[in-house]
């Protein structure tokens, strides 16, 4: 019983140190990969709990080669969008300017009563009035109303009702994302004359998204 009972908070410790070592999001937002190995921690950490017969050994050694494997690929996706594409997907626009994307629902197996559950949970009734409704990576959807059917903001009480849609990101971390500049209505020259404008290459850029109304968002990568 002393043997278990060590063991135990051991185990225990060992886990809170891994898990802060994967960053605090592991708590919150998990992605694909994180929900992987958070099922395989919880398994290698019982067998030497409920098995005295078991050597620590066989849960640390397995634990930290998950915990240096998952800290590699986080870091690796933070440098490459292609490789985060790959391990964790890409967000869905599953209703844009009102119109449900059955395409995209298929292809992420949402049902319809699910995303109707979803828009009812961001206080939208009819998905008529919503003006992008996205999937995001951790399985969460993002509801945008249309202009008019969600709460008002001071700029719109002062100004009138703007559409102003979603903001996509053209480029990231010096990557320009082919896509979203498409869903953006623009193109690569468009993105090349923004570039100009502000006197940056591309490899400097940090963050550049426009929103439907055309609105221009930018963040030079800092040295």
């Amino acid at each position: 019983m002393v043997s278990i009972f060590f063991r135990t908070i051991l185990v225990y410790a060992f886990l809170l140190f891994a898990m802060r070592v994967m960053g605090k999001r592991q708590i919150g937002e998990l992605q694909i990969s994180e929900l992987i190995v958070t099922f395989m921690l919880s398994e290698l950490a019982v067998n030497p709990i409920a098995n005295p017969s078991v050597p620590l050994l066989h849960a640390v050694v397995p634990i930290l080669l998950l915990l240096s494997i998952e800290v590699i690929l986080s870091y690796w996706m933070t440098k490459s969008n292609r490789m985060k594409r790959i391990l964790s997907g890409k967000p869905a626009i599953v209703i844009c300017k009102g119109v449900m994307d059955q395409k995209a629902m298929s292809e992420n197996r949402l049902e319809v009563d699910e995303l109707l559950a979803e828009l009812r949970q961001n206080g939208i009734g009819n998905p008529g009035d919503v003006e992008y409704a996205i999937l995001e990576e951790n399985g969460k959807v993002s509801v945008f109303p249309k202009a008019g059917y969600g709460a008002a903001t001071y700029y719109e009480m002062q100004n009138g009702v703007c559409e102003s849609g979603i903001a996509h990101p053209v480029i990231i971390d010096g990557e320009m994302i082919p896509e979203q500049v498409g869903l953006a209505g623009k193109d690569e020259l468009w993105v090349r004359q923004i570039l100009a404008e502000r006197r940056v290459r591309l490899e400097e850029v940090f963050l550049l998204t426009v929103d439907d109304a055309g609105g221009v968002y930018f963040v030079r990568r800092e040295k």
